[in-house]
């Protein structure tokens, strides 16, 4: 089936959106988990490490070999295998056995990123702001769907209603192994514009990169803090129901979705760091109330400014980090949204273990501390570089050598 190339950007969304619905779907099953298989909230957050920093830690290497070779089919075994592990999760009694199928969850995403928001940034053109965050928003809108089926499964089947989180991963693998000839060839375009870009004086500016990564890491921590322990916070503080305290999450990632639209297209007209800065600044106040509140109906409507604030900066954070990095867009494809986004991750059983003993309030606290470290951090990023201007002998001489 042919379609039109501005449709792939609507597929790679959509793509996103698969590949990210059981992950997003995990923090709406965690108090099922607590409630009825009795784990502690340091394991909820060990399986949210699992998640988001196996597959992480090796999402810049898939990055980096698709900067070298195009594999589209990389995303449709990643989609199919996102689909795979967290819908297991009801079938399993053994931790360690919800473990590996989480991990095997965040391994199967980490084949879609880098390749997918590679493949984004190329059927993009100028608009990389936009672009991105079209492709952005589909991790969010997978974040809203998932808590929302899973809920459904569970409230209908039981933990066994898992299961019907395979359904749109298999289905969408399904079409986009249909379409691999023809996201091969764009890539292909993409592979060799970069190269004339290059022989006529592109370069990197990793210095750059890596202080964007370093607010990435904990923009990040305050991301997956926030999908993590607010329903926790909802249930053991707030004393609201599992299923209520799950659907927090649906509300984040629908109120995030929003925000990631319109970070990308502020990115373009505004500048990509002016944006990050802003939705880093906004943050804060919007979790303090949250903190020192005990009104439901308060702390609730408090969450759609926190999720847009935060979300406000993933997009142009990807974009501006494709920019600082244009000859490697795979490479920074996969450690912002990746390695960097997924750290927080790795701070979450450490989180945890301070809920455990010292409370959850005490967490949020800590994700203020982290907010306010961030909002200073983003002062130090580059914004993006002048694109260089690549002449049309020099592109034709590239192409043809191809």
């Amino acid at each position: 089936m042919k379609l039109k190339r501005e449709s792939y950007g609507i597929i790679m969304m959509l793509g996103h959106l698969c590949a990210d619905i059981s992950g997003g779907a995990l923090p709406a099953i965690l108090p099922f988990l607590v409630a009825q298989k009795g784990i502690s909230l340091a394991s909820a957050a060990g399986l949210t490490f699992a998640l988001s920093s196996i597959g992480s830690v090796i999402q810049p290497v898939f990055g980096s070999m698709a900067d070298k070779h195009s594999r589209p089919w990389m995303m449709c075994l990643g989609i199919f295998m996102s689909g795979c592990g967290i819908s297991m999760l009801g079938f399993l009694d053994s931790y360690w056995a919800m473990f590996a199928a989480v991990a095997f969850t965040g391994i199967g995403s980490a084949l879609f990123h880098p390749d997918g928001g590679r493949m984004a940034n190329y059927v993009a053109g100028e608009r990389k702001g936009r672009g991105i965050s079209n492709f952005s928003v589909g991790g969010n809108l997978g974040g809203a769907v998932g808590p929302m089926l899973a809920v459904f499964g569970i409230s209908h089947f039981g933990l066994k209603g898992t299961a019907i989180l395979a359904v749109p991963a298999f289905l969408m693998a399904a079409f986009l192994l249909s379409q691999t000839k023809t996201l091969a060839g764009f890539a292909n375009e993409g592979a060799q514009a970069t190269k004339a870009a290059m022989a006529a004086g592109q370069k990197d500016d990793w210095k750059g990169f890596g202080k964007l990564t370093a607010v990435t890491f904990l923009r990040s921590t305050l991301s997956i803090g926030m999908t993590t322990f607010i329903p926790l916070f909802w249930m053991s503080v707030l004393l609201q129901s599992d299923a209520r305290s799950g659907t927090t999450t649906t509300i984040i990632a629908f109120a995030g979705a929003l925000s990631t639209l319109i970070g990308g297209r502020l990115a373009d007209r505004l500048g990509f760091n002016r944006v990050i800065r802003s939705g880093l600044v906004m943050y804060i106040p919007c979790l303090l109330v949250i903190i020192f509140s005990r009104w439901v109906g308060l702390s609730t409507i408090m969450l759609i400014p926190l999720a847009m604030s935060l979300n406000l900066a993933f997009s142009p954070s990807v974009a501006l980090g494709q920019k600082l990095l244009p000859n490697h867009v795979g490479l920074a494809s996969g450690v912002t949204m990746g390695l960097a986004s997924s750290f927080g991750g790795v701070i979450s059983p450490i989180l945890g273990k301070v809920g455990d003993a010292q409370g959850l309030p005490t967490v949020l606290w800590i994700l203020v501390g982290v907010a306010v470290v961030a909002c200073v951090g983003s002062f130090f990023v580059p914004d993006a570089p002048e694109a260089v201007k690549v002449p049309a002998s020099s592109q034709a001489a590239s192409q043809k050598t191809n």
